[in-house]
């Protein structure tokens, strides 16, 4: 592939001044902060305890070492001997602080502000219930919430105990929900009996109410049996949060189940804690008085992430649980407008659509864009630096995943940016290997860490092997979690999907990413899909599905770019449109699903998507097109 690079943003030398990673690079001593990247790899456990006493993370009890592998690398223990609470360190500390911890705008109402004080009192009270309950340390908590403040109380009072908390994602249907349920042995699930979603009443309490051996703690509760929440707020002793140990579990996600059983990661008050504190505080440039609001779910990783992170540095987080584009188009850029969001996270599938339908809107308030979720294509990453960011506003794009809670690459308002670039992560000791194991710089393969990190799940809910089988058998000593991706020598990173996506044709590999983002660039091209099918001949042959103008002069054109691009032996066998491809909620798109589904093979767990339905209209086509 013609790999062709061009900066369009460089920091300003004031900004990098007074930026974040400017003052750690200065409390650390050293010179540029080209030196600070390299000693965050170099000197790690060096770096990770500079970052505690720079962002202010407490600890009640000192740690006695930042790093301990004796158990193998694969089983590292971080800050060991030490104690810290995330809950005190989010909610406590901050107390008597003016700022707001939490807005939130509803579908159909206006702004709810909650108070640092507030916060501590109705979590604090709610963790008293949850003790009085016989919750203990240990035990796993659900939280089967839309993004309303309620559900952040939830977390922070099942934390603040040393129980577990997981949330799930809102759209799950019920048996998606009672899977997660049964494998992580829930007792007590926090959910809502309803909330508004495009004007629509969506029920949550009764789809679940039915899963036997746990209880539900329902907000605005009607009819459904279980407990009240705000019953339980009220009649609650105040908790102070307990002194939890650093490798004490907090949070356990589980991925999004686009392939095979969800995995149980597992995250820690304490490495998991650190790390997604130095990434909202020096990716994003998070300072006390910013507003943070991304668009996401609890259920995935960026909601705790930015909920915590935001927290953690007495800054103030904004939810919206109603849908991006109701009652209108511009819904989330008006939010922005009125509310004062300075740092917006977003996916390139939102900006896909926005795209579409031709929104150009620019903010005053914003300081940074930010992104996640799938890679970018570069059109739509253009569109977003000079439509919205109107060409001064850096694009944070950060990359990493379920299993780390964190990013292993992340582009910054001080690094300078590319189209659907990245940047390497600070202290996250990522590469590139081919096949062989080898490192390789501008040439594809897979993305990597070598050493282990704070963030890293401490296992699989029980199932240890799976643990070692995904993330430590394909490189031994190596981090992999299936990311294809290239780095360049000057440390950008660009990403191109799943590395198990990887279609193989006439003995030669191309990403479906490489492929999508030509694809982007043809006229009345909204967003793309690429798989490859089995072929005796080829291995495998491409076949490309996109939404948008539906007429044969742009399937010709989407051949004719990827064939000149590429070369001909890229040609795709078929150029297919769809109205919808097969998402989940926040934005990946599942292709293994959409070629399942073509194929007309099982689809395996599809608990996570957006909307199943669409998968209806691929079927059909994989039965007409397979036919011939």
């Amino acid at each position: 592939m013609a790999f062709q690079r061009k900066t369009v943003f460089s920091p300003s030398k004031e900004a990098v001044e007074k930026s974040n990673i400017n003052s750690l690079k200065n409390f650390i001593g050293l010179d540029t902060i080209e030196d600070l990247y390299d000693f965050s790899d170099s000197h790690m456990e060096q770096f990770y305890e500079y970052v505690v006493r720079h962002a202010g993370i407490w600890f009640t009890k000192p740690y006695k070492s930042v790093r301990d592998s004796s158990e193998g690398k694969e089983h590292t223990k971080w800050f060991t001997g030490g104690e810290i609470n995330i809950t005190y360190n989010c909610v406590e500390r901050y107390k008597k602080s003016k700022n707001p911890a939490i807005k939130c705008v509803y579908e159909d109402s206006p702004i709810r502000i909650i108070s640092f004080a507030q916060l501590d009192d109705i979590t604090g009270r709610l963790a008293g219930s949850l003790r009085s309950l016989k919750v203990n340390k240990g035990d796993r908590v659900g939280i089967f919430m839309p993004m309303v403040p309620e559900a952040i109380f939830a977390m922070y009072a099942i934390m603040r105990i040393g129980a577990v908390a997981v949330p799930m994602f809102s759209g799950y249907g019920r048996d998606a929900v009672k899977t997660r349920v049964d494998d992580a042995g829930i007792k007590y699930i926090f959910t809502i009996e309803s909330y508004s979603r495009r004007g629509k009443k969506i029920q949550m309490a009764s789809l679940i109410s039915d899963i036997p051996g746990t209880k539900l703690i329902t907000l605005h509760r009607e009819g459904t049996e279980g407990l009240d929440f705000y019953e339980l707020v009220e009649k609650g002793m105040y908790q102070k949060s307990l002194n939890t140990g650093s490798e004490d579990p907090a949070i356990m996600l589980y991925t999004s189940g686009t392939t095979g059983k969800p995995k149980g990661t597992i995250h820690v008050h304490g490495g998991s804690f650190v790390n997604l504190v130095k990434e909202v505080k020096y990716y994003l440039n998070f300072k006390e008085q910013d507003v943070l609001y991304w668009i996401t779910d609890l259920g995935w990783m960026m909601g705790p992430w930015e909920i915590l992170g935001a927290n953690a540095l007495g800054g103030t987080v904004f939810l919206y649980p109603g849908a991006v584009d109701y009652p209108r188009s511009e819904r989330v850029w008006d939010m922005v407008e009125q509310h004062g969001i300075t740092i917006l996270g977003l996916s390139p599938t939102f900006v896909r659509t926005m795209r579409s339908r031709g929104i150009h809107r620019s903010f005053k308030s914003l300081k940074a864009i930010a992104s996640t979720g799938e890679p970018w294509d570069k059109e739509s990453w253009l569109y977003t630096f000079n439509v919205f960011g109107e060409g001064r506003l850096p694009i944070c794009n950060v990359s990493g995943g379920t299993d780390i809670m964190g990013c292993f690459l992340a582009s910054t308002p001080v690094t300078d940016l590319e189209p659907n670039c990245l940047y390497k992560g600070l202290g996250m000791a990522v590469t590139v290997l081919d096949e062989s194991g080898n490192e390789v710089f501008d040439q594809i393969g897979h993305l990597v860490s070598r050493e282990h990190l704070p963030s890293m799940t401490r296992g699989v809910w029980n199932n240890p092997d799976r643990y070692m089988r995904s993330y430590w058998s394909k490189f031994p000593g190596y981090w992999s979690q299936g990311d294809w991706a290239m780095q360049t020598l000057d440390g950008h990173f660009f990403l191109y999907g799943r590395s198990d996506d990887v279609i193989k044709t006439s003995g030669k590999r191309v990403g479906p990413g490489e492929i999508e983002d030509i694809c982007s660039g043809v006229k009345g091209v909204i967003e793309s899909a690429t798989i490859g099918i089995p072929d005796e001949k080829k291995g495998e042959m491409i076949v490309v599905f996109y939404t948008g103008t539906d007429s044969e002069d742009v399937k010709k054109e989407i051949s004719r770019e990827v064939s000149s691009v590429m070369g001909r032996s890229f040609a795709p066998w078929k150029i297919l449109h769809v109205n919808d491809l097969p998402k989940t909620r926040n934005g990946k798109i599942m292709r293994r699903t959409l070629k399942s589904a073509f194929l007309g093979e099982d689809q395996g767990d599809i608990s996570g998507m957006e909307d199943p339905s669409v998968l209806n209209e691929i079927v059909k086509i994989g039965e007409r097109e397979n036919k011939h």
